[in-house]
């Protein structure tokens, strides 16, 4: 059976430290296959990490996965193994940026607290758990070391909540957050089919966004070719968001959105 590890991160290319922790996981377990989702997201954003995870694990094979986006390193959060219900183990900080992706893969089984420094590169540097704690529990994991050696089991109630935000909802309207915004300027929402059904929006119906202090009227589509080159878009995308954009353009930039800002998505 192949020993599949993936690896998510924050460290991006330029450094050592995405080689060194698979250097830490190949003294462990040589024949780990190691799949990097990737190691670009940007520095200490969680809510990216949480949903490129949503949008990866449910397409990687079982197994053991391993996100490292950690602005509190070293300080009291927890480094935890959560166990889910398809048979993955997921192994990073307690900060909740597994927790969109669990009810992808079957939800939360276990969950332990790593505390054994059996398991761990000793002395543990207070700025590189990545190396010290993370790394190794992958590698032990894919040896096939059971989770409750790690450290104590603890209650799944008591993780920390996922870093995306839920829709607040009314007959009529979304009130959204962008949580994303992808390299072609295409905004995620943090909101997906089941909420666009509380509002009974239907494809090619036209919707109102208040987004900026401003108002615009644009069309619920299946793709981008839907509408016209330029002309912009709100749609479903691949993993489930709803999201807005400009066919072959960029939307974040004509509309002079980031991160964080509010989208209401009303029914026209």
């Amino acid at each position: 059976m192949r020993k599949i590890i993936t690896f998510l991160s924050d460290f991006g290319l330029e450094d050592e430290w995405v080689g060194v922790c698979k250097g830490v996981i190949l003294n462990i377990v040589p024949d780990a296959v190691i799949v990097d989702i990737t190691h670009q997201i940007p520095s200490f954003n969680l809510k990216k990490a949480a949903v490129e995870l949503l949008s990866a694990l449910p397409f990687m094979p079982i197994g053991i996965h391993l996100a490292v986006v950690d602005p509190g390193v070293g300080t009291k959060r927890r480094p935890i193994v959560i166990e889910t219900g398809r048979g993955d183990f997921l192994v990073g900080p307690d900060n909740g940026i597994f927790l969109p992706a669990v009810d992808k893969i079957g939800g939360i089984n276990k969950v332990f607290w790593i505390t054994n420094e059996e398991f761990m590169n000793v002395p543990v540097s207070q700025t590189f758990n990545g190396r010290d704690i993370f790394a190794p529990a992958a590698g032990h994991l894919a040896r096939g070391i059971s989770p409750d050696k790690f450290g104590p089991e603890i209650e799944k109630t008591t993780i920390e909540t996922s870093p995306i935000l839920p829709v607040v909802s009314s007959l009529e309207t979304l009130k959204c957050e962008i949580i994303d915004i992808d390299k072609f300027g295409t905004i995620r929402l943090n909101c997906g089919f089941d909420d666009i059904n509380k509002i009974a929006l239907e494809y090619g119906r036209k919707i109102k966004l208040k987004l900026n202090g401003n108002e615009l009227l644009i069309d619920f589509v299946k793709t981008f070719g839907d509408v016209g080159i330029g002309e912009p878009a709100a749609l479903i995308d691949s993993s489930g968001f709803v999201c807005l954009a400009l066919n072959q353009g960029n939307f974040s930039l004509k509309f002079n959105l980031k991160t964080g800002d509010r989208v209401d998505i009303i029914k026209n």
